[in-house]
């Protein structure tokens, strides 16, 4: 099932929506593999690019938190690294199983479940503190 990026996820920082968008785009690609048959190395590339670029995101995320002086900036941390620990779960399946339905619709229950809820309220409180402190150079 395809996840779309939709302005009511916006940030309000265009590096960060960006990357998401990015982030979303991959996804999609990732299920679209998984669906239509696509050899386990190509799905595992897409996957290894989705891991990696998350790791970097997330870094990006943190350093624009920290150079901002954001409060919650811990608690958004420790939410990254649980995150990052459901994708490492996620790879050692694909490896294990190979891209199968059931791993394609525990992908999508990680996106829909954790990705759209901690955009839609942690990283868009990041933007309403970036907004409200008029930063005016995001990363």
């Amino acid at each position: 099932m395809k996840v779309e990026w939709g302005e009511y996820l916006s940030v309000g920082v265009e590096e960060i929506d960006d990357q998401h968008k990015l982030l979303f785009e991959k996804f999609n690609a990732l299920l679209a593999a998984c669906d239509s048959g696509s050899s386990a190395e190509e799905v595992q590339r897409l996957f290894s690019f989705l891991a990696t670029y998350v790791v970097t995101h997330f870094g990006d995320e943190e350093r624009l938190m920290q150079k901002i002086g954001f409060p919650d900036y811990p608690k958004h941390r420790d939410m990254h690294q649980d995150f990052i620990r459901q994708v490492e779960a996620l790879r050692e399946r694909l490896v294990k199983e190979g891209p199968t339905q059931r791993l394609a619709g525990s992908l999508t229950l990680a996106i829909n479940g954790w990705l759209i809820e901690h955009i839609s309220r942690m990283d868009r409180a990041v933007g309403r503190f970036v907004k409200e402190k008029k930063v005016t150079e995001a990363l």
